[in-house]
């Protein structure tokens, strides 16, 4: 399920985060699919807990997880939280494409580093954030 890389600049936690927004994405994980609980997630992985709590932790404030007392752990994507991020998502783009348009980048460019990013994102082992 995670392919996580324990040599990366970036934190484990952060990496199963990144890794779970990712699968949502491909439709791997969808609404309503149970995660494995923190202590079997870190037994397979060989993490610490803390670890994966830290990012179940970060995946519940993001509206992307939510944890039912007694049954577990599953994928809520929460629609209101979902757009809100999109919004914020779509100002970041127009500040980028701003920043391209004076310093010169072509729109090939852009849409050779966006497809780049969507040939990036068909593997579930991708260790960057997105």
């Amino acid at each position: 399920m995670f392919d996580l890389n324990s040599s990366s600049q970036i934190p484990l936690n952060e990496q199963i985060v990144e890794q779970t927004k990712l699968m949502i994405a491909q439709g791997i994980l969808i609404d309503g699919d149970t995660m494995p609980s923190v202590r079997d997630l870190s037994k397979a992985l060989l993490i610490n807990q803390s670890t994966v709590q830290k990012a179940y932790n970060k995946l519940k404030e993001e509206g992307i997880l939510l944890t039912k007392k007694g049954l577990g752990t599953f994928v809520s994507l929460d629609d209101e939280i979902i757009d809100v991020k999109k919004e914020k998502l779509e100002k970041k783009l127009y500040d980028i494409f701003l920043k391209c348009i004076f310093y010169g980048i072509s729109f090939e460019k852009i849409k050779n580093i966006y497809e780049k990013s969507k040939e990036d994102s068909n593997g579930c082992g991708s260790n960057e954030p997105l």
